[in-house]
């Protein structure tokens, strides 16, 4: 799933406003215009007046802004440094898998990703919340404001907050802090629906949605999903795919499958939305010539996906089409030399295959003993072939027990051939009794 940061930017193409000049912030004087505002709304002759709920909301978006040091998302470090200084102090660490600048300042912290504002922590704020503020004073103003002589100015509050809290909602889902993201892209749709504004913000819905299902608020991101939809808005076919797996998550298997198809109509190439229809149809065992159908499709899209590979093979293993199995599954270890699935069930086709053997050696009359020989031949070939894929397997996942007592069996019935076999049967006999 994606970071938000300067997904947003290039969305709405917005741009927050910021002091030009490098003037330091005066949060000294800011924190005296707020205790002001507070015995403001305290007072009964000024808590009626819309203009009291406007100033406070106005002062609680530049709390906000003012304790990023007027910075925004997305500014270079250079345009940084003119605007707010040098930091305190500088650390560069990695953060999932990228090299990251932090910016240590008096009041924030900002983080720097190749040379750009990616997110940043308020460390000493003036206020808690101060969006949060902004918009209960907004709504205050509106509900005084019955004649509607002050519209113009509480909606263009309103749209700045917007902005505001998108910016929020990027920076908290950055940090992972997805109830922070949720709440404040929430915010965003209920203010675009107020009739002042009437703004369907398309791709909030999406966004919010993400935050909610990362939060388990998968009932709600259902609805997010759906609107989303509804408004043309998929992020290119993600919001199916995800759709799908919220409504799993609240015990409804049945709902996302008419979006998965939906989805892969639309978005043909999408691989979320195509593994999560390949999924459905195998756990509910549909007719496997329709999953291969889209299966072919993925690896066409796809020719390096080894899990492709691997439920294709695993669908003409069902099928008892062995041989056919046996060659996809090579396929997917070509794609994934580590993947332990596919060793364990290529090795385990051909170990099958021996076991076959056996069964009909022992069908046989006792009288025809060179027939039963050729056929227990024939089992030991095909043991011995299994052999390399499922001590692959073990080298992958050393503590899985169906591959130890597989590996088992086999030097079991070498164990007498070489002292080297012995040893071996000795090896995963010892395994067996320890991962029991």
């Amino acid at each position: 799933m994606k970071k938000l940061s300067i997904i947003f930017l290039l969305i709405f193409g917005f741009n927050l406003s910021y002091s030009q000049t490098g003037v330091p912030i005066n949060f000294e004087q800011l924190k005296k215009k707020v205790d002001k505002s507070d015995a403001d709304i305290q007072n009964p002759k000024k808590n009626i007046k819309e203009s009291t709920w406007i100033d406070r909301a106005e002062l609680m978006m530049e709390v906000y802004e003012s304790q990023l040091l007027n910075t925004r998302s997305g500014m270079p470090v250079k345009e940084f440094t003119i605007l707010v200084g040098q930091p305190k102090n500088k650390v560069q660490e990695e953060q999932d898998g990228n090299l990251v600048d932090k910016y240590i300042m008096d009041r924030a912290v900002f983080y720097f990703v190749n040379g750009t504002l990616e997110k940043w922590e308020v460390l000493n704020p003036v206020i808690e919340n101060p969006l949060a503020l902004a918009m209960e004073s907004l709504n205050k103003a509106r509900e005084i404001d019955v004649n509607g002589k002050k519209t113009k100015s509480i909606s263009a509050n309103y749209i700045r907050l917007k902005e505001l809290l998108i910016s929020e909602g990027s920076n908290c889902y950055s940090f992972k802090k997805y109830t922070c993201a949720y709440n404040s892209f929430s915010t965003v749709i209920n203010i675009g629906l107020l009739p002042q504004l009437n703004q369907k913000d398309t791709a909030i819905y999406y966004y919010s949605a993400l935050s909610a299902q990362l939060d388990g608020k998968n009932k709600e991101a259902v609805d997010l999903y759906k609107k989303a939809i509804e408004l043309g808005y998929t992020s290119e076919g993600n919001a199916y795919s995800y759709l799908e797996q919220a409504y799993r998550a609240i015990g409804d298997n049945e709902s996302g499958l008419p979006y998965l198809e939906q989805g892969f109509i639309k978005y043909p190439k999408n691989q979320n939305v195509l593994i999560a229809l390949i999924n459905y149809y195998i756990n509910k065992n549909e007719d496997p010539n329709k999953v291969l159908t889209y299966i072919d499709k993925a690896i066409q899209d796809d020719p390096k996906n080894a899990s492709l590979y691997f439920n294709k093979a695993a669908i003409y293993d069902k099928l008892s089409d062995f041989d056919k199995a046996a060659e996809i599954y090579q396929k997917s270890i070509d794609c994934d030399p580590n993947f332990f699935d596919a060793y364990f069930n290529l090795g385990a086709i051909i170990y099958n295959k021996g076991v076959k053997y056996l069964e009909e050696a022992n069908k046989v009359p006792a009288k025809e003993l060179e027939k039963y020989d050729a056929l227990i031949a024939k089992a030991n070939i095909e043991f011995k072939n299994a052999l390399p894929y499922i001590l692959k397997a073990n080298e992958i996942k050393p503590t899985d027990k169906s591959t130890v007592e597989t590996l088992k069996n086999i030097y079991f019935r070498y164990r007498t051939e070489s002292d080297e076999m012995n040893k071996k049967y000795l090896e995963f006999k010892d395994k067996s009794e320890q991962l029991k």
